[in-house]
């Protein structure tokens, strides 16, 4: 008796399996990065790319840093930042495997700069910097509900830096330190 609906269960199956081989992520499940969505962007523009890049787990698509940087919270050795795309808070209700459709970057002017530096220095405790960076580079990054959240990069030099991520308002949780280690 089994035997007669083995069929139909292989066929049920093939067509649950070519239904999602568009790679859309299903509401509700999780992302299959090895199919992924034909709108996920995978590579970050090349003003951040040196010292981030962005993987993709069944979670979420996650911004980490490159190979050869260390990100690290203030104060701490162990706790490894990173940026996933559910980031932006109105990203958090809806449950789903998130991920990137867009990122752009602009380098700031030096008036942008000193003007973000005063910023932080009276709204981040975490930001400790007695002088502007050499250089910030503002990413936006857009979700697939279309939430975007600004991730600021200063530069110290080319290989030390930090990073802070609004989402949407910058917070000393979201604030960290980046550096080349060679």
């Amino acid at each position: 008796m089994s035997s007669r609906f083995l069929p139909l269960l292989l066929l049920v199956v093939a067509l649950r399996a070519f239904a999602h081989s568009e790679g859309e992520t299903p509401p509700g499940g999780l992302l299959d990065c090895e199919h992924p969505p034909k709108n996920m962007a995978d590579a970050l523009p090349q003003q951040v790319a040196m010292a981030a890049t962005v993987i993709c787990m069944p979670s979420a698509q996650i911004i980490v840093a490159r190979e050869g940087w260390v990100w690290r919270f203030p104060g701490s050795f162990f706790d490894r930042p990173s940026i996933p795309a559910y980031s932006p808070v109105e990203s958090r209700a809806e449950a789903g495997g998130r991920y990137f459709t867009a990122f752009n970057a602009t380098e700031m002017s030096a008036g942008e700069i000193r003007k973000l530096h005063e910023t932080f220095s009276k709204t981040l405790a975490t930001y400790s910097d007695a002088s502007p960076p050499a250089r910030i580079v503002k990413l936006v990054a857009r979700n697939d509900q279309g939430y975007p959240m600004d991730a600021y990069f200063g530069f110290r030099s080319q290989s030390e830096g930090w990073v802070a991520l609004c989402v949407p308002d910058c917070t000393p949780e979201f604030f960290f330190l980046i550096k080349r280690q060679d």
